[in-house]
């Protein structure tokens, strides 16, 4: 007999919290909570679990020297997808980033564990889950005090609590000199990402900032700082993220057969969408140009922000190149997710869990490591850059943290890989899950996916597009059922339960509000929504 529950199901703290869920998403989970026990024990099938997994890949790298005195810059390119950019293959003129994955190491299988910015960079900052961390929401809209008073709804947003240790405060305890430069709103001040650094500035989370000020503004940073001093530099760029960078309107009329030529299906709403998105310099839609809205199009203007941040890059890297902590400098490259590009039927990001949205590249400048390969093929996520880094860097790594190091932890010790990768943090979809291993991935959306679908599996060693789901109609057997049971019990092991502190909200202002309208998370009919919960507005009396 099983005795699994929902919540156990998903290990999600926010199941047994919430008093107001969807009951509809409650009879799923307890549905599939029944398909996971399934014939097998708590522990999942071993010899099942084993073709699952596949090969694990491990002892990539190799210490030639434990440098001292290091340091760390951190470069986040927000919404880049890998596959758009020439080092992974992509169509995108991306010389600078090409040039650094090919001179350090480059991860082929480097996933986020949300598909937007604030849970994936919270995740980023404290290595744990979303389910864990807890920082989930889109604004929600409360009323302050009874109806007779008639006191104006605000919109509060949730904090990064600081009971978390995050990478900043750790390397900064460790004596490093701290400083955040970022361009995202949700990133802002207020919304506890702060935590630990001695410099802040989130200024650039206004209209139009390119990523070369962010790159500038970084540099005068490592110019200030006294020689020999140890550093953790974080940068967050916008460049890739809507509204796209309007598009050159002769540029756009040299490329109107080819463009026009993608056969591609693309739904109604969709091409209004493209239309929309996709503008030139002048302001107009690039439709006024007698471009057809199609999804060639909407991948042309995407890539434009790739490229630009392309050059940013450039910016840094070549100024940072003369500083002296520059031999002695860890630097990691990669986006906190992707984005989707209508192809399945829907844009933007946020809303699924198809690589479109959480395959991200990860490029890193690691002295003192090596690899017989700079290409390298273990699976990683984003929740492992906080141990990584703090290995790198000597530094004590906090008990909280949940990911796995990229490195040994001695020069010849060995550490087995992670089994799976885990991502959660839908918009408004918090129990939505992904679970992936080096050749399967199984979405398990209770809450339902942007497409549509709920359970779906994928071989995605064969299927890397993600295609054909092995729990349709057409393609269910009992194999593809015993591959999600195993899929579901490593989830389970992979995140472990973990009560977090109560969630707190803070307002957010006007400003920041039509800075997110402005990036596409936000309209006058989603702004009140509250995932977690599952109401639009609460009534404080």
């Amino acid at each position: 007999m099983c005795s699994l529950s929902a919540d156990q199901s998903l290990n999600h703290p926010d199941l047994a919290r919430s008093g107001r869920t969807d009951t509809r998403v409650l009879y799923s989970m307890l549905a599939f909570s029944a398909f996971a026990c399934g014939c097998s024990g708590e522990g999942g099938n071993s010899s099942l679990r084993e073709a699952i997994v596949g090969v694990p890949v491990a002892g990539e790298l190799d210490w030639d020297e434990r440098l001292t005195d290091t340091s760390l810059v951190v470069i986040v390119s927000d919404t880049m997808r890998r596959d758009r950019i020439g080092a992974y293959g992509g169509p995108a003129r991306t010389p600078v980033i090409d040039s650094f994955g090919r001179e350090n190491l480059l991860f082929e299988e480097a996933y986020s564990q949300a598909p937007w910015t604030k849970p994936s960079i919270a995740t980023v900052f404290t290595s744990m889950y979303p389910s864990q961390h807890g920082v989930l929401h889109h604004p929600r809209l409360v009323q302050r005090g009874s109806e007779r008073t008639r006191e104006r709804e605000i919109m509060e947003l949730d904090v990064l609590a600081e009971d978390n240790t995050t990478l900043a405060e750790a390397l900064r305890s460790a004596g490093l000199r701290t400083a955040g430069f970022v361009g995202n709103p949700w990133m802002a001040r207020s919304f506890g990402f702060a935590q630990g650094f001695e410099l802040y500035d989130d200024s650039f989370a206004g209209w139009d900032v390119s990523g070369e000020e962010v790159s500038t503004a970084g540099l005068e940073w490592l110019e200030g700082l006294a020689d020999g001093s140890r550093f953790f530099l974080y940068l967050h760029y916008m460049d890739c993220h809507q509204p796209f960078i309007p598009v050159d309107t002769d540029a756009l009329a040299s490329r109107v057969d080819e463009l026009n030529g993608d056969q591609r299906l693309v739904t109604v709403s969709a091409a209004a969408d493209i239309a929309g998105i996709v503008k030139r310099v002048d302001g107009q839609s690039a439709t006024r140009s007698g471009l057809r809205p199609t999804i060639a199009l909407a991948e042309y203007a995407y890539d434009q922000g790739v490229e630009r941040f392309d050059r940013a890059l450039g910016v840094f890297l070549s100024g940072f190149k003369d500083h002296p902590a520059y031999e002695r400098t860890a630097i990691i490259v990669t986006s906190d997710h992707g984005e989707a590009l209508f192809d399945r039927g829907y844009g933007n990001h946020a809303n699924g869990l198809y690589d479109d949205e959480v395959a991200v590249p990860l490029m890193a400048r690691l002295p003192g490591v090596s690899s017989k390969s700079h290409r390298l093929e273990q699976l990683v996520g984003l929740i492992d850059l906080f141990p990584t880094v703090c290995e790198y860097l000597q530094v004590d790594i906090p008990a909280s943290v949940n990911g796995n190091s990229w490195l040994s932890i001695e020069p010849s010790g060995v550490r087995s890989p992670p089994t799976c990768l885990v991502t959660e943090g839908v918009s408004a979809k918090p129990f939505n899950r992904a679970v992936r291993t080096r050749n399967y991935k199984l979405l398990w959306q209770p809450q339902g996916g942007p497409d549509g679908k709920e359970h779906a599996l994928f071989n995605i060693r064969d299927d890397p597009e993600e295609t054909v789901d092995l729990l349709s109609k057409e393609h269910s057997n009992v194999e593809a059922q015993g591959i999600a049971r195993e899929l579901v019990h490593l989830s389970r092991e992979m995140v472990p339960k973990y009560e977090r502190s109560e969630t707190l909200f803070v307002p957010v202002g006007e400003d920041v509000l039509e800075r997110l309208r402005s990036l596409g998370y936000l309209d006058n009919d989603d702004e009140a929504s509250d995932p977690e919960e599952g109401a639009a507005i609460d009534r404080e009396e």
